[in-house]
């Protein structure tokens, strides 16, 4: 296992957001840009961050790319998600750990916002 793709998402006691972030790793994993593509969570939900990292790297990977499914740079962003990797750094010195932007501002983002907006007009 070379390079995993692991996608953090914040979590939630509703089943059907936690959904979401598996039907995104589903939909990542079916480009096959990375040996395998994992989640996990920081809150409410298993595996957490830590659990994720530990069973990635039990299973041999070189790398991990910590995905942020996070809008913007809110306090898991700036402070809980680095604790989180500078603690598996430590504790798995022979696995590269990066950790990837959020999402921030885009403008293909806009333009769903905007198709979003457009279609509440005909629900009316």
């Amino acid at each position: 296992m070379d390079k995993v793709l692991l996608i953090l998402s914040h979590g939630s006691k509703a089943e059907s957001i936690t959904e979401i972030t598996y039907k995104m790793r589903d939909s990542i994993s079916a480009k096959n840009l990375y040996s395998d593509v994992k989640v996990a969570f920081m809150e409410f939900n298993s595996p957490s961050i830590p659990e994720a990292i530990a069973d990635i790297c039990k299973e041999g990977a070189a790398e991990i790319i910590a995905l942020p499914m996070f809008l913007y740079k809110g306090n898991h962003i700036l402070h809980d998600i680095p604790k989180e990797l500078k603690k598996a750094r430590e504790e798995n010195p022979y696995v590269t750990i990066y950790m990837a932007d959020p999402i921030g501002f885009d403008e293909r983002i806009a333009d769903i916002l905007i198709e979003r907006a457009e279609g509440a007009l005909c629900q009316i």
